[in-house]
């Protein structure tokens, strides 16, 4: 666990210089989800023991930062809680697995920072499509020290050992507008086994991918309908927010 806190510091602070380098405005929106992750599982020997794919639940949170010099281009952070029961396989795997044959519990905190692009589609609906890099940041705990305690230690070794934390993510979302301050949507992201390539494993390069279908909410912030608290209205070629149609040109002078 103190591992798991110490990345995820170090992953906030790294964030912070990255803000101003790539010319961000202040967050204008926060955005939460609900849904489930669902992980491929391919090691056969699993079969007898659990579903694949694996479905677990989690929930999240991100904000939206409009990159200035794109309006349809946002640097969207975010951060999700997931969990499921764990065994480590024959295989040295560890793996979601059924409760009965679950030795340990597994917390997962998945850090993401995507790149979104978002078209608005009239006034009322936006599709979003990005590219990002997540940090999954994985903890097991002992369910009960008398049976298989042993195995927690190797289990964090996994998820810790030849970079198996480093996961590429792609998502797609539709959102609806409810009201000038809120939308609902549904988002899919893939989150990529890349260490899959290098870990030699045996099992194909989807084993352990993570889909992750998603209910969200977008809140905007600020008084001014999307826009960040105390700040002016923007001039008309200023970044919008995904989701709301570009702020319309001022009428001339008479």
């Amino acid at each position: 666990m103190k591992r798991l806190a110490t990345a995820a510091a170090a992953a906030i602070f790294a964030f912070l210089p990255l803000a101003g380098a790539v010319a961000l405005d202040a967050p204008v929106a926060i955005r939460s989800t609900w849904g489930v992750d669902v992980e491929s599982l391919l090691d056969p020997g699993l079969a007898s023991r659990v579903a694949s794919p694996s479905i677990n639940f989690e929930f999240g949170a991100g904000a939206v930062f409009p990159l200035r010099w794109n309006r349809y281009l946002s640097f969207e952070p975010s951060a999700d809680l997931y969990f499921y029961n764990t065994e480590y396989s024959v295989e040295g795997q560890s793996v979601p697995t059924a409760e009965e044959d679950a030795s340990a519990f597994t917390l997962g905190l998945l850090l993401d920072a995507p790149l979104v692009f978002s078209l608005p589609l009239g006034s009322q609906v936006t599709l979003g499509a990005g590219l990002g890099l997540g940090l999954d940041l994985r903890a097991a705990i002992t369910l009960d020290s008398s049976y298989l305690a042993q195995n927690t230690p190797l289990m964090n070794q996994y998820y810790w050992d030849k970079g198996r934390f480093l996961t590429p993510s792609t998502l797609l979302r539709g959102e609806y507008k409810l009201t000038d301050r809120t939308a609902f949507g549904f988002t899919g992201r893939v989150y990529w086994p890349i260490y899959n390539l290098w870990t030699k494993e045996g099992f194909g390069f989807l084993d352990q991918t993570m889909y992750f279908i998603d209910l969200t909410i977008l809140f905007k912030l600020g008084a001014g309908g999307g826009l960040a608290a105390g700040s002016a209205q923007p001039p008309p070629d200023a970044p919008t927010l995904p989701g709301s149609a570009p702020s319309p040109a001022p009428a001339p002078s008479p």
